[in-house]
């Protein structure tokens, strides 16, 4: 058997779905199941389908509903009834992996233990647990959906919060993890679904300043703040004012962690901010060493490599001069570099502000991402043939016949 509780209320067998008749029948099963196979006694049972006043017949409703799930539901593969008879209250025997809300709260209570040691993995498990909600597990179905009383109500409650909990610390620990350009997205989508959530707004902004979308990271918080007060009379508290306050310094400790990733646009390769960004300022520093910014395709006798590396590292020091324009610090320790090259205290300063630039904003990551690669090539000596070159070139509508090995991308 197989028991849905966080999207509905079914049980199946071998896939197919098994009748369990009237809704407070259901529930009854829904409330031994949330039992964790504890018995819950007759009297609990009553106060949580019928609540304060409960019908006069309702001890032999009961059995009457005990009696019948008993004959729907059967064995267990050890052949013990699945619901067995008791005299005081009632219990279901089901392994934990059979209920979606317990695989739930397993998973998640693993994650909970990794948070902050090995964020990854953690992820992993919250984003396994919120599935068994269904879909993505980001947008909960209604548990329990369709079922009438104060236990199913209560029942209902308690899942909602603990699915919000989850996912607000699967998001939490993604941004630890530098991986906001990803759930820019996915928090967004949070925020509609609760838009009077201040940590979900919260979140929101912490990613889109991240992205360098700092104006509608503040956007954001004017937004919550106007809802507030609209429909609660209120405003937001410290930890949203906080933030809104750091963010407009451009606090250098929101700034997204070194490690941040990116997939190449091959989808083959993962490498990190910090990597790529290293990988950049060396680059930059040697194309500027001596005044080498110039293309050597305009000299004569250059070989491919030559050539190759003189238009991409041109086309890598003005995306990052483009880029650092209005950066005060940034734009001084790209000078710096221009000036001295061979300055490791330079080039250092060099290295952490094209991190922070890099972890902000995916298409400019992107872009440095494949001139290193291009780069990278040509100190290999290994030729390169770029669609955009073949794009651009005077022989675009005419055949074009190459020999040798090459690397296209």
């Amino acid at each position: 058997m197989r028991y849905q509780l966080l999207n509905g209320m079914q049980a199946f067998r071998d896939d197919r779905p098994v009748h369990l008749g009237e809704r407070q029948q259901r529930l009854l099963l829904a409330l031994l199941l949330l039992a964790e196979g504890k018995p819950v006694t007759i009297e609990q049972a009553i106060d949580k389908i019928w609540g304060e006043k409960p019908i006069s017949s309702a001890r032999h409703v009961l059995s009457q509903y005990a009696s019948d799930l008993r004959s729907r539901l059967g064995r267990t593969p050890k052949g013990k009834l699945v619901l067995p008879t008791h005299t005081t209250g009632y219990l279901v025997l089901a392994e934990r992996d059979q209920v979606d809300a317990h695989r739930f709260h397993d998973l998640v209570g693993e994650a909970r233990a990794l948070l902050r040691q090995d964020d990854a993995r953690a992820v992993e498990l919250l984003r396994d647990g919120l599935r068994q909600w269904g879909g993505d597990g980001l947008r909960p179905g209604e548990p329990l959906s369709g079922l009438p009383g104060p236990g199913a109500a209560n029942a209902r409650t308690r899942l909602l919060e603990e699915h919000r909990a989850a996912v607000v610390e699967c998001m939490k620990a993604e941004l630890r993890l530098g991986r906001h350009i990803q759930v820019v997205p996915e928090i967004q989508d949070l925020v509609e679904n609760w838009p009077l959530d201040e940590e979900a707004t919260w979140l929101l902004m912490l990613a889109l300043h991240r992205v360098g979308r700092s104006s509608d990271a503040l956007a954001a918080c004017d937004e919550l703040r106007r809802r507030l007060r609209d429909e609660l009379g209120s405003d937001p508290g410290v930890r949203i004012r906080d933030l809104r306050q750091r963010i407009l310094q451009q606090d250098p400790g929101l700034e997204p962690p070194a490690d941040s990733t990116v997939i190449d646009s091959s989808g083959a390769n993962m490498r990190s901010a910090a990597e790529i960004g290293k990988d950049a300022a060396r680059l930059v520093a040697e194309a500027v060493t001596g005044g080498g910014t110039a293309h050597p395709e305009e000299q004569a006798g250059v070989s491919w490599a030559e050539a190759s590396w003189g238009r991409h590292s041109v086309r890598l020091v003005e995306m990052v001069r483009v880029r650092f324009a209005g950066d005060t610090a940034a734009t001084s320790a790209l000078t710096q570099v221009e000036a001295d090259p061979v300055d490791s205290a330079a080039l250092a300063t060099l290295e952490r502000v094209l991190v922070a630039h890099l972890g902000r904003d995916r298409a400019f990551l992107e872009g440095v991402e494949r001139l290193v690669r291009r780069l990278s090539r040509a100190k290999d000596g290994s030729p390169s043939i770029v669609a955009d070159t073949i794009k651009n070139a005077s022989v675009y509508h005419a055949p074009v016949h190459f020999s040798g090995d090459f690397t296209i991308s």
